[in-house]
């Protein structure tokens, strides 16, 4: 009975430790959200300088993990920089050994598996972190993944996280029929409209970040000019 009682009481702060660490990594005020297309897969979150002083160029939420798979994130960033340098490690080490690039959901599935152990070794403790993840591969091709602090994975058609997740959530399920047959530019102003609802404002192009990755493309971010582009189609589109 002794020990029953010790284990309960064990779960139940195992619990509260992956709560915590979820409402941490999601209270930073972001939104991150990930759609894909036909053949490619984008995300967007809002560029948020933690204080006016600081360069706003040398903040970024968006990582690139190998040519064909990025990832974004959102949370605490020492945790962060972190879990990145853990993702091109567990992506390097896939290579080194088979001779291939890791494929999205290898990767996604292996990084969770380190989250879950994060979560019942007492010299450590769960990643306030969540993290999107875009990549294309020959097998599966435009793939998004979400992994959690707990080390829950699950492909997606579109996702959101972060501070206004319901919101984000609750549009793109409206709009999950026109996702299959979306090209690139399609995809990325599918994600920003995505944010625009979520805002409920316009903004500008510096403010946001924004990365795809298009079978046959590598990864990339697009640059200020780019997503000026997307947001005149956008107006323009609802203009007409």
């Amino acid at each position: 009975m002794y020990y029953i009682i010790i284990l309960i009481i064990i779960i139940t702060f195992v619990i509260y430790i992956i709560e915590y660490a979820i409402k941490a990594a999601t209270s930073s005020g972001n939104t991150a959200i990930a759609v894909r297309g036909a053949k490619s897969a984008c995300f967007i979150t809002q560029r948020r300088p933690a204080d006016r002083l600081v360069d706003s160029s040398s903040l970024t939420n968006i990582y690139r993990i190998t040519d064909s798979i990025g990832t974004l994130m959102i949370g605490y960033p020492p945790d962060i920089r972190a879990q990145v340098d853990r993702v091109r490690y567990e992506a390097n080490e896939f290579q080194y050994n088979n001779g291939y690039p890791v494929p999205v959901h290898v990767l996604a599935k292996r990084i969770a598996d380190i989250c879950q152990v994060y979560t019942q070794e007492a010299s450590s403790r769960a990643m306030c972190v969540m993290m999107l993840l875009v990549g294309v591969d020959d097998e599966k091709g435009a793939q998004v993944f979400k992994v959690d602090p707990a080390g829950h994975y699950l492909p997606y058609k579109a996702v959101a996280t972060g501070k206004s997740e319901p919101e984000a959530m609750n549009f793109l399920e409206k709009k999950v029929d026109e996702l299959g047959e979306m090209d690139e530019a399609k995809t990325v102003e599918m994600a920003i409209s995505a944010m625009q609802h979520v805002l409920s404002t316009d903004f500008k192009s510096s403010e946001i970040e924004i990365a795809v990755v298009t079978a046959g493309n590598k990864f990339r971010k697009l640059e200020t000019d780019e997503i000026e582009d997307r947001l005149n189609a956008i107006a323009e589109a609802s203009d007409n």
